[in-house]
């Protein structure tokens, strides 16, 4: 390398970072630009540490990494790239900062005005691109809107490696595969049937929860839940090193979820979704109603509740999971149409796409750089 040691660093606060990461360090390995993972320490609201899950991904993957920012104050780097909802607090040095963001936000953070404080941030389809210059249009940071990486893996699968993953996990290639995601909260987990994979026995059931129902101690009712559902035959229960969501995106025919936004990646790969509107509430969002619910999550984004069929009570979901398996191009059109606004390009080379961009703006960035240094030595001969 002839600027950095780094090309770049991925600042990884959680597990559920990686998928979105993994994708970028591919296509950074095969260009042979140097890249770390550094690890922050988990945090103490944890049931344990997920460190230790994370350094097993990152040796699995073959993924130089670090936890924490030891060593790090005399190297050179080119970009810090984060994924999380707020901006870090690193003294890790580097040259620009870039943002991935790890979902591809329901919520009200996905556009909060630090966001801005990144030199370049990747953003997702035309109408988070929108937005953003409506609520900032002074805003000094660079918005790329090229897709969302985490999807460049789904692409991988072929028919075999799905046939084989699905035997692997001890299920029915011969049956259709239902994909359970719901979020930690507000969540319709607490809603669902204690027996529900057994109301689905002629399915295949991926459960995969988010990471917060495996770590937060207040979601001990939901892990209580989840061993009930494991039990059945025709369920793999994703444990918390399945970090990776895409290669269940790749084999599932359809996606059951409630306020998450996998809701919307799977939509953007042309399979039906079943949106469970039947959600478990905490006591002060009952007290107070719409407010705080609506405070907490991006009102914005009601236009595409339509991407799916939405089910307000239980007891119509298996009649909707039929409907739509049977008749998936119902929604065809409007998945079309979303996976534009809200993903944008699935195509399975986002991650390149981002590369690109990168080793373009790192090109502007040195000779900008440069130009400076040679206009501050003029002026000091002019001075002497």
């Amino acid at each position: 390398m002839n600027t950095t040691d780094y090309f770049a660093v991925f600042y990884t606060e959680h597990l559920y970072y990686i998928p979105q990461y993994l994708p970028v360090a591919k296509e950074l390995k095969k260009r042979g630009l140097s890249f770390l993972f550094v690890v922050k320490e988990s945090s103490k609201r944890d049931i344990f540490d997920q460190n230790d899950a994370i350094c097993k991904v990152c040796e699995k993957e073959g993924l130089p990494y670090q936890i924490g920012e030891d060593g790090l104050s005399d190297t050179s780097i080119e970009y810090l790239i984060c994924g999380g909802d707020r901006y870090p607090e690193t003294n890790i040095p580097y040259r620009q900062n870039v943002l991935i963001i790890h979902g591809i936000g329901t919520k009200v953070s996905a556009f909060t005005e630090e966001k801005n404080q990144y030199n370049i941030r990747f953003v997702e389809g035309d109408f988070r691109l929108r937005k953003l210059n409506e609520l900032y249009p002074d805003a000094k940071v660079i918005w790329e809107n090229v897709g969302f990486s985490k999807l460049d893996d789904v692409f991988e699968y072929t028919k075999n490696d799905k046939e084989d993953l699905l035997l692997k996990m001890g299920l029915n290639p011969d049956k259709p595969t239902l994909l359970y995601a719901p979020t930690f909260y507000p969540s319709s987990i607490e809603k669902m049937s204690k027996e529900f994979p057994r109301y689905f026995k002629d399915y295949n059931i991926i459960i995969k929860p988010h990471y917060f129902s495996y770590l937060r101690k207040k979601y001990k009712k939901q892990r209580k839940t989840f061993k009930k559902w494991q039990a059945f035959d025709n369920v793999y229960f994703a444990g918390f090193e399945d970090y990776n969501i895409a290669p269940f995106f790749a084999i599932a025919d359809l996606l059951i979820s409630d306020e998450s936004s996998v809701v919307f990646e799977f939509a953007a790969l042309d399979k039906p979704v079943i949106c469970n509107r039947f959600i478990h509430l905490r006591l002060s969002y009952r007290l107070f109603g719409k407010y705080k619910f609506n405070k907490r999550m991006e009102s914005n984004m009601n236009q595409f509740r339509d991407i799916g069929e939405n089910v307000w009570n239980y007891k119509d979901l298996k009649a909707a999971v039929e409907s739509e398996l049977k008749n998936p191009e119902q929604k065809r059109a409007k998945r079309k149409e979303y996976a534009k606004e809200i993903i944008g390009p699935v195509d399975g080379k986002v991650s390149f796409r981002m590369v690109n961009i990168l080793e373009k703006h790192q090109m502007e960035y040195s000779t900008k750089e440069k130009d400076n240094n040679i206009k501050e030595s003029k002026n000091s001969e002019r001075e002497d």
